[in-house]
């Protein structure tokens, strides 16, 4: 069943679920009112219960909108109050505004080249890439937003994050971050400065604000403090050591590529320098464990071979060819580190000193 907020009446006129009318007001105009739908002109009913949200379905079963996903109370209740707050901010929202070009329903456009997708269920990627396409298409910025069931813990944490929600990453000047909102509270949430560990895993900061205080343009992320960056880099070693027990209580030891890489760099296998293991941004283009592309990398550094020797050799897991370049940026920046922390550190420059000075350049350069 399709839920939506927005009808055509029989003049033609568009009428909203938008909360301006009672739910007796509402009763009163089903009785004298036929509405239809904006999309497939089909006739819609009127639902008004006590609990959910009024809201618009479809009498009969159709196939109208084949990209719209089936409506919950979180998701009505989200593209209310994200409605709201455009309004708001005088802000010329529509509402669920359909595009018969494309055949799409955007959840809200913003003067009219803003798209927002409010995503409370699962969606396939290439479907979530599909719409930001048709929206691009028609020269409208697609802007992806998660529904929350409910609120995050916030702060420096392990996050699992699954691949259509990476998908929904926003990028703007260079700052990478996910944006929530959770309807009950009327708050929208951050994830940010996300660091690839491995699957579905992530290291990142969750952060959030009252809608009441958010701005639009929407607020940027800040750069990571340097206690804030320490407890990345503090989770990046707890991995790194299950990573390395893993490997030592390997039945078959001979072919772990860990322990050959150890063995040719001449390295304690149980206790691994520091710098291998540090969390970079944009290394999710790599789908090894941090630990072990960076021996590799400082192992074909040593035998003097090259970035670009190294990945084309197809020793390295790239998590997709075309992402080649964005691998060889990475292992260039890491081995610039590799370099410097292999010498030690001096009595001002601690590890996380280095560490972290590496990551606020990289960050600046990115958005400069």
């Amino acid at each position: 069943m399709i839920y939506i907020l927005v009808a055509k009446t029989e003049q033609q006129e568009l009428f909203y679920l938008t909360g301006k009318h009672t739910r007796t007001e509402l009763r009163e105009m089903r009785q004298r009112k036929q509405f239809f739908c904006p999309s497939c002109k089909a006739p819609l009913r009127l639902k008004i219960g006590e609990i959910n949200i009024p809201h618009f379905a479809h009498q009969t079963r159709t196939d109208c909108d084949t990209f719209s996903e089936p409506e919950s109370s979180l998701h009505l209740q989200g593209k209310l109050l994200l409605y709201k707050f455009f309004s708001q901010l005088n802000l010329k929202a529509e509402l669920e505004s359909y595009l018969p070009q494309i055949r799409q329903r955007a959840d809200l456009l913003v003067n009219r080249h803003l798209a927002i997708e409010f995503q409370c269920s699962t969606i396939p990627v290439q479907q979530l890439k599909q719409r930001s396409e048709g929206y691009l298409k028609m020269k409208l910025k697609p802007v992806w937003i998660k529904g929350l069931k409910e609120s995050c813990p916030e702060g420096i944490s392990l996050l699992g994050l699954k691949t259509h929600e990476i998908e929904m990453r926003q990028n703007v000047a260079e700052t990478f971050f996910i944006l929530l909102f959770y309807p009950p509270d009327n708050r929208f949430y951050y994830h940010s400065s996300l660091f690839y560990v491995s699957s579905n895993r992530w290291v990142g900061k969750t952060k959030s604000i009252e809608a009441s205080k958010q701005v639009f343009p929407f607020a940027i992320p800040k750069l990571l403090t340097k206690e804030e960056f320490n407890k990345v880099l503090g989770i990046f070693q707890n991995v790194r050591q299950q990573y390395i027990r893993s490997q030592l209580y390997n039945e078959n030891r001979i072919k772990s590529l860990y322990c050959r890489l150890c063995y040719e760099l001449q390295l304690d296998m149980a206790n691994l320098p520091a710098h291998f293991g540090i969390p970079l941004l944009g290394a999710e283009c790599l789908k090894q464990p941090a630990v072990l592309w960076q021996l590799q990398a400082a192992a074909a550094w040593e035998k003097g071979i090259s970035v670009d020797g190294l990945i084309a050799s197809g020793k390295l897991v790239l998590s997709d060819p075309s992402r080649a370049p964005e691998a060889t940026e990475i292992m260039s920046r890491y081995l610039d580190l590799y370099l410097l922390l292999k010498e030690g550190f001096s009595k001002d420059s601690s590890f996380l000193e280095i560490t972290y000075d590496n990551y606020c350049k990289n960050l600046r350069k990115l958005r400069k």
